[in-house]
C-alpha cells in the first residue's frame, strides 16, 4: 500500500475534524428531518382545529382575508400582523405571521407572546395561535418544535439560522473531502510488468460493503459507502440549508455567477432609516396593485395567473411583496403549486409602499436561471414536489445521514483508542513476575 500524500492526509484531517464538527448537528437536523418531510400531514391531523375549517359555498375574497387581518389586529393591538398566508383550500385556515406593533408612546415594541395565528377565512374566527418552535411535547406544539429545531436547533431564531446556514457550507465542504477520500490512488506500475487494475475497477471497493471482515472494516465500509451512493443528495441538501437560511449571502454569491434575485432576503432597496409604520399606500390598495401589475407582467412576460397566494409588508423596507401563483411555479405531484412560504414558491412582486411604485418581478423559474436552479433545489429539500414517493425518499435519507454522522464518530472512536500507548507494568510488579518465572523454572 502506497503513502498517502500530504494532499490526502491533509483532507483526511479536513474531513475527520469537520465530521465530528458537524455530528452532533447533523443528528439533530437530520433526525429531524425524517419527521417534517411529513410536516403538513402531522400539522392538519394533531392541529386539525386550527388548521381545517369547514368549507362554505359562498367562499371568501381577497378582501376578505385582508378585513381579517384588520380585525386580527383590533382584537390585540400589541400584534403587527405583517405576512398573510391564503389558503390555497376550500378546508385550509387563513395563516398570519406576527412581530410585535410598535408603541407610539415609547417608540418600543410591545411585549408579546405568539408569532402565528390562525383564523376561518370565511368568518374570521380566530381559531388558535402559537409560538413557532416553542419547546414542547404536547401533539399540537410538537411538530412545530420539531420545524424549529430543524432550522434554528435550540437557539434564538437570528443566532440559530446563521448556524444552520454556516453548518450548510460545512457541511458542503465535508462532502467534497469526503468523496475526495474515496478515490483510490494513482497506481504504480507493478514490478512483474502486469497492467494495474482500471480506475472504476479499484474505485469499485469504495462502493461496496465487504462481506466477513471485522467491525471495524464493516464500519468504515458502510459509513463510505453510503456517502457515496448518497453523494448527490447529500451535497444538496448542504447547499439548500445554507440558501434556505442564509438567503441574502447566498443570493449575493449566486449573483456573481448568473441572474438570481430574492426580494425577501436581498430587497430590491435598502432599508429605510426608520421603519414605514403607517404606509400611504394600505394593505388593500397594495393587493390591489399587485393583481394590476401582476395582469401587466403576465402579458409581457407570457405566463398565465393563478389564485393569490400570500402578502406580506416589511416595515424596515416600506415594501409590499404580493405573491401570486402562476404557470411558472413548480408543481407537486397532484398538479398543485408548492408551498408559499419559502424562495422555492409563487411569483413575487415588490410594490413600495410610499408611492405604489412596481419594484420588480421574481419568478419561481424561466425568468432567471438561478431562480430556475435554485427553487428545483429548494423544492427537493422541502419536500414541495415529488409527493408522497419523494417524502418516504427524504424521511429515509434523513436517518441514513443519521447512520452515517454515528458511523464516522465510532470510525474516529476506535482509531483514537487503537493509537494509545498501551500501559506499561510497573517495574515492582515486572520484576515480582521474573523473578516468579525463574523460581518455576528452577523448581521444575
Amino acid at each position: 500500500m502506497s503513502r498517502p500524500t500530504a494532499l490526502q492526509s491533509g483532507v483526511v484531517k479536513v474531513h475527520r475534524y469537520l465530521g465530528l464538527l458537524l455530528a452532533f448537528f447533523l443528528i439533530i437536523i437530520a433526525g429531524t428531518g425524517s419527521i417534517i418531510a411529513f410536516y403538513d400531514d402531522f400539522e392538519n391531523s394533531f392541529n386539525a382545529d386550527m388548521r381545517i375549517v369547514e368549507p362554505q359555498a359562498r367562499g371568501w375574497t381577497l378582501h376578505d382575508a385582508l378585513v381579517i387581518r384588520e380585525r386580527l389586529e383590533t382584537e390585540d393591538p400589541r400584534a403587527h400582523v405583517f405576512s398573510l398566508q391564503l389558503p390555497q383550500h376550500p378546508g385550509q385556515s387563513l395563516f398570519s405571521r406576527i412581530m410585535p406593533a410598535i408603541d407610539a408612546a415609547t417608540g418600543k415594541p410591545y411585549p408579546i407572546d405568539y408569532d402565528e395565528v390562525f383564523a376561518n377565512p370565511y368568518t374570521g374566527e380566530r381559531l388558535g395561535q402559537r409560538i413557532i418552535g416553542e419547546a414542547t411535547l404536547k401533539p399540537a406544539g410538537l411538530f412545530s418544535f420539531l420545524y424549529y429545531l430543524h432550522y434554528a436547533l435550540i437557539f434564538p431564531l437570528g443566532i440559530g439560522i446563521l448556524l444552520i446556514g454556516a453548518l450548510g457550507l460545512v457541511w458542503a465542504v465535508e462532502c467534497i473531502a469526503g468523496f475526495y477520500l474515496t478515490l483510490p490512488p494513482k497506481a504504480k506500475p507493478a514490478r512483474n510488468g502486469r497492467t494495474p487494475r482500471p480506475f472504476i475497477k479499484r474505485w469499485s471497493t469504495s462502493w461496496k460493503i465487504s462481506r466477513g471482515a471485522n467491525s471495524n472494516r464493516q464500519i468504515l465500509d458502510w459509513h463510505r459507502a453510503s456517502g457515496l451512493w448518497l453523494w448527490p443528495l447529500l451535497l444538496i441538501f448542504a447547499i439548500t440549508g445554507f440558501a434556505l437560511n442564509l438567503g441574502g449571502p447566498y443570493a449575493g454569491f449566486i449573483s456573481k455567477f448568473t441572474e438570481y434575485a430574492h426580494f425577501q432576503e436581498s430587497p430590491p432597496r435598502a432599508p429605510l432609516a426608520q421603519p414605514l409604520l403607517n404606509p400611504p399606500v394600505d394593505w388593500f390598495k397594495a393587493a390591489e396593485l399587485g393583481q394590476r401589475y401582476f395582469a401587466e407582467q403576465a402579458q409581457a412576460e407570457g405566463f398565465t395567473l393563478g389564485k393569490p397566494a400570500a402578502i406580506e409588508y416589511r416595515r424596515d423596507l416600506g415594501i409590499y411583496f404580493f405573491l401570486m401563483h402562476t404557470s411558472r411555479d413548480l408543481l407537486d405531484a397532484q398538479g398543485n403549486p408548492t408551498e408559499t412560504d419559502s424562495p422555492a414558491t409563487a411569483a413575487t412582486i415588490a410594490i413600495d409602499a410610499r408611492d405604489g411604485r412596481f419594484l420588480g418581478l421574481q419568478l419561481p423559474t424561466g425568468q432567471r436561471a438561478g431562480n430556475t436552479i435554485t427553487n428545483w433545489l429548494i423544492a427537493l429539500h422541502v419536500t414541495a414536489i415529488g409527493g408522497r414517493a419523494w417524502q418516504i425518499a427524504v424521511s429515509a435519507f434523513g436517518i441514513l445521514v443519521v447512520g452515517i454522522s454515528v458511523t464516522g464518530v465510532l470510525l474516529w472512536w476506535r482509531r483514537r483508542k487503537a493509537r494509545r500507548p498501551r500501559q506499561r507494568v510497573a517495574p515492582k510488579a515486572h520484576l515480582t513476575t521474573r523473578f516468579a518465572e525463574g523460581t518455576s523454572h528452577q523448581n521444575r
